[in-house]
C-alpha cells in the first residue's frame, strides 16, 4: 500500500525585525532609520525602515512602511500601505491607499488615490478622486472621480467628472460635465503619444 504523502507545513511570514522600538528625531539628520515608530521634525534621514512614520517638515531618500504620514515634508521615493500627504512634495509614491491635501505627487500608484487641492504628473490606480486638483495623466482600472479639476489624459472604466476638463478621456461611461480639447483625430494621434509616454515611465518603474 503505498504511503501517503504529507503536504509540507506552510511557513509563516516572517515578522519584519527592526533596530529600535522608537526613534524621535528634531532638528537632527541621520543616515539609515529602522524602527518601529518613527517620528521626524525639521530633521532628516536617507533610508527609513518602519512600521509607522511621521514626518514634519522634514526630508528622505527612501521610505519603506505600512503607514507613513508627511506634514510639510518631501520623500524622494516612497512605499507603504498607506500615505498620507498633507503640503509636502513625493518623487515617487507605491501604495494601497493615497491621499494628498495641497501637496504634490510626480508619480502616485495606487489602489485608491485622493487628491485634494494638490496635483501630479502622473496618478496610476484602482480608483482615483480629485477635488480642486489635476494631474497630466490619470488612467484607472475602474473609475475617475473629479470635480473642479482635470488632466491632460484620462483613462478609466467610469470616469465621472463636474466642472472638469481633459485634454484627452478614453472610458466606457462618462458622466457629468466634461470639457474635452480634442476632436476624434486629435484624440487619436495625442492618445498614441501619450501611450508612448507612459510606457517610458512603466519600463522606468521596473528598472
Amino acid at each position: 500500500m503505498a504511503e501517503t504523502k504529507k503536504r509540507a507545513p506552510r511557513r509563516k511570514k516572517a515578522a519584519e525585525e527592526f533596530e529600535r522600538a522608537r526613534v524621535e528625531l528634531e532638528n537632527a539628520s541621520v543616515n539609515d532609520v529602522s524602527a518601529r515608530e518613527v517620528s521626524i521634525t525639521s530633521g532628516s534621514a536617507r533610508d527609513i525602515k518602519a512600521d509607522a512614520v511621521v514626518l514634519t517638515q522634514g526630508g528622505a531618500n527612501t521610505i519603506k512602511a505600512k503607514t507613513v504620514t508627511l506634514n510639510q515634508g518631501g520623500v524622494v521615493d516612497l512605499t507603504a500601505d498607506s500615505v498620507t500627504l498633507k503640503q509636502g512634495g513625493i518623487v515617487r509614491a507605491q501604495a494601497e491607499e493615497i491621499q494628498v491635501t495641497q501637496g504634490g505627487v510626480m508619480l502616485a500608484q495606487a489602489e485608491n488615490a485622493q487628491v485634494s487641492s494638490g496635483g501630479a504628473v502622473a496618478i496610476m490606480g484602482t480608483n482615483i478622486t480629485v477635488d480642486a486638483g489635476g494631474a497630466q495623466y490619470m488612467l484607472a482600472r475602474e473609475s475617475i472621480r473629479v470635480e473642479q479639476g482635470g488632466a491632460a489624459v484620462m483613462a478609466a472604466q467610469r470616469i465621472e467628472m463636474q466642472n472638469g476638463f481633459a485634454g484627452f478621456v478614453i472610458a466606457r461611461q462618462v458622466n457629468g460635465n466634461v470639457r474635452t480639447l480634442f476632436d476624434r483625430r486629435g484624440a487619436l494621434v495625442f492618445g498614441l503619444a501619450a501611450g508612448v509616454v507612459m510606457g517610458l515611465l512603466a519600463r522606468a518603474k521596473r528598472r
